[in-house]
């Protein structure tokens, strides 16, 4: 009886262990993000003239992109059509540390108000090829997930 129970429960774990591999790693881009606003600081204010200020806002979502090191340098990847298992993913991008030269890693941004925020995080270096899926909330913003093996 011991010996069946303890079949089952590593019959479970392989299959979850399977299930998990499917996709190695993902990360998912929070939909909005909250700015709070600053009044300008100018060197010098034209004369009877004022600096407007600013209210806080809410700036959704609006693109997801890979880039070779930290997005401030400016090295976007170019997205491609990748087939894995037999299913086409676009975009996607082969991002295997070997051609990582340099070492400064490949890098997810989550993209609010056309770039006026970016959101970054590191990939982990073991993934060799990553796709973004994007969906829509409920109230018609997207989303983004980057999905990675």
């Amino acid at each position: 009886m011991k010996g069946r129970i303890f079949s089952k429960i590593m019959l479970v774990l392989f299959w979850l262990g399977i299930k998990q591999s499917a996709i190695a790693y993902e990360l998912i881009c929070p939909d909005s993000v909250l700015v709070k606003a600053a009044t300008p600081e100018l060197k010098l204010i034209p004369q009877n003239w004022e600096v407007s200020e600013y209210k806080d806002s809410l700036l959704r979502l609006d693109g997801a992109g890979i880039f070779s090191g930290k997005p401030v340098d400016l090295a976007q990847l170019k997205p491609k059509y990748i087939t894995i298992k037999g299913k086409k993913r676009y975009p996607a991008w082969d991002i295997d540390s070997k051609f990582d030269l340099d070492g400064v890693g490949y890098w997810f941004s989550c993209s609010y108000n056309r770039d006026q925020v970016q959101l970054t995080r590191r990939i982990d270096s073991a993934m060799k090829v990553c796709w973004t899926v994007y969906s829509k909330d409920s109230q018609g913003g997207i989303r983004a997930k980057l999905e990675c093996q």
